[in-house]
């Protein structure tokens, strides 16, 4: 039966074998990613659907090309009727030619085709409000350039529709519209724009899917998605010449960061300033890696300022050495049972020693973790790795697979976020958020790195490029429905002032304006993406009661029912925090 009143019916058929599968990548991952109640209503399947399964809902998504043209008249009547009385529509299917009169007759009644390969953000019609809720985060003028040319539907100008992306003549292509009590989006471009060949997702625009089914969506609507975090993360950790100082800043608009330590190389100030953050909730603190002072040795390394109780492992930098925990960083092999063991063993000595609890975010060096090391950190409640890797191998040629959300993976066989379970280990969840997928190198997420004068990356710090790249870094996450984090290599910050660093955290933080957010730790990030991983929103219902909403899944502890409002022309979010789930829920937002 039906998943409730402010429920999603995804409209598709299974027959049209070729655009359902890709929709499963573009427009379904999304659904689940974004943690809407959602069911089917199915073409292909033969037992159909009695009336109370269509209506009502709060939203109705046509997911790929055909995927309406089977439905009954009587079926689109009530979906268009739905819409009428409020529900929301929004279209994915570029051959609206062929459905049903009663839902054909929500849309304009010309629409032509074209070819195109790019889009642009249009502008505001007189009276529109300047900055619509679909697009924010995109000036007018904005274009995307397609990976191939693609087939899309134009809307002529009519009475009603706001464009919201045009094709480069200025012909509308993406717009939305209120209809009767409800609201219509309609996509010309099909699913296809979120193809991962054409543009696809963790590129920018996810936000125009999501805003889109907020947008049109009967009002209240919840969602089990991420709330709009930002947090930090830190390689390579020491304590830097300030004692890990630097993170004062991050603390004062409420970022608490993940610091991988090399913990070998830090001296008593840093440990006592470890403590100090540990207990006032500044930094989670993680095993990096015992020491890695390469650039030590370099001639060209010339950090700001030395603490003058940093330990002088490398003896002025004539013996460097990698020591990691648990994997050879040469051979990729475990390294031997009983030396894992014991470098356990010097790593929970250190950590007690300083009153340390190790985060539950692993953070390995270089992201490599030995097989051997996984029930031991499991044994320790470390279970979210943050690497943009796998466990068990080094760094490079990571293999190929396709973590949840959406299995993107770059040019350089990166990955973008990552929520998910661990596919060699059901204790192991990926909570990761990078860009890596996005540039030549993994490199991409160091918002310092190229930046600063660091081995020769830069003459002088690019204190602008490096606020811009922590800006598009942060609001790449938030777009996306995952998390807003920065992140850069202690080293980097180690050659630069701490004015320079404040200046580059503060102009980032200021470039988020406009952007709803909200400072977070690392380790309180990667738990509730886990939180929400391990459990669902099943059904939703707005009674005399209020917004009824029953979750199924296991949970540790309170995780975030985002429900969605109406105020003026404006969507705005609401949270409500949901007690640990032990196989079923039943909430009131």
């Amino acid at each position: 039966m039906s998943a409730g009143n402010r429920s999603v019916l995804v409209v598709l058929d299974s027959r049209e074998q070729a655009a359902r599968r890709s929709s499963d990548h573009t427009v379904f991952a999304a659904l689940d990613h974004f943690g809407v109640a959602w069911e089917v209503l199915d073409g292909g399947d033969y037992m159909g659907a009695i009336p109370a399964y269509v209506a009502p809902r709060a939203l109705y998504v046509i997911a790929h090309d055909g995927a309406a043209a089977w439905l009954k008249p009587e079926t689109a009547r009530q979906i268009a009727d739905a819409v009428a009385d409020g529900a929301g529509l929004v279209s994915f299917d570029r051959r609206a030619r062929e459905w049903p009169q009663a839902l054909r007759a929500l849309l304009p009644a010309e629409l032509t085709e074209t070819r195109t390969g790019g889009l642009r953000f249009a502008e505001a019609l007189p009276g529109d409000h300047p900055e619509s809720f679909i697009t924010f985060g995109h000036a007018p003028g904005e274009e995307l350039e397609l990976g191939e040319e693609i087939a899309a539907v134009l809307l002529p100008p009519a009475e009603r529709w706001q464009p919201l992306l045009t094709d480069p003549e200025g012909r509308t292509v993406i717009a939305r519209a209120p209809t009767g009590e409800g609201r219509v989006v309609v996509f010309g471009t099909g699913e296809q724009l979120y193809a991962e060949g054409i543009y696809g997702h963790l590129r920018g625009i996810d936000g125009l899917m999501w805003r889109s089914l907020v947008w049109a969506a009967a009002k209240p609507f919840p969602m089990r998605c991420v709330p709009p975090y930002v947090t930090a993360r830190m390689d390579d950790c020491n304590g830097t010449y300030g004692a890990f100082g630097y993170v004062e800043v991050m603390n004062r608009f409420g970022i608490s960061p993940n610091l991988g330590l090399f913990i070998d190389e830090m001296g008593p100030s840093d440990w006592a300033a470890a403590r100090r953050l540990y207990d006032s909730g500044g930094a989670d603190f993680s095993m990096h890696a015992f020491r890695d002072d390469f650039y030590m040795a370099r001639p060209d390394y010339r950090p700001w300022a030395v603490s003058p109780d940093k330990p002088d492992l490398s003896r002025d930098g004539t013996q460097t050495l990698f020591e990691g925990l648990s994997l050879d960083h040469d051979t990729g092999l475990d390294l031997p049972a009983e030396t894992v063991r014991r470098n356990f063993a010097r790593m929970d000595e250190a950590f007690a020693r300083a009153g340390l609890r190790h985060s539950r975010v692993l953070n390995a060096h270089f992201g490599e973790v030995g097989w051997r090391a996984v029930p031991l950190f499991l044994e320790r409640g470390v279970d979210l790795p943050c690497n943009n890797s796998v466990l068990g191998q080094l760094y490079s040629n990571q293999p190929v697979w396709r973590p949840r959300p959406y299995g993107i993976r770059g040019r350089n066989g990166r990955h973008g976020l990552i929520i998910d379970r661990c596919p060699q280990h059901p204790g192991m969840t990926f909570v990761s958020m990078t860009v890596s997928h996005l540039g030549r190198t993994h490199m991409a997420s160091d918002i310092l790195s190229g930046r600063v004068p660091f081995l020769g990356e830069a003459e002088t710090p690019r204190l602008a490029e490096a606020t811009q790249a922590g800006i598009d870094n942060l609001t790449l996450g938030l777009d996306s429905l995952g998390f807003g984090l920065l992140m850069t290599h202690e080293e980097r910050i180690n050659v630069i002032s701490p004015e320079d660093w404040e200046s580059v955290v503060t102009g980032v933080v200021r470039g988020l304006a406009g952007w709803d957010f909200e400072g977070a730790g690392r380790e309180q990030v990667g738990v509730i993406c886990r939180r929400l991983l391990y459990s669902r929103l099943v059904r939703a219902n707005l009674t005399e009661r209020g917004l009824e909403c029953e979750l199924c899944g296991q949970t540790d502890g309170p995780s975030p029912l985002t429900v969605w409002d109406n105020e003026g022309a404006r969507c705005v979010r609401r949270v409500v925090e949901v007690e640990p789930i032990t196989g079923f829920a039943a909430v009131t937002a």
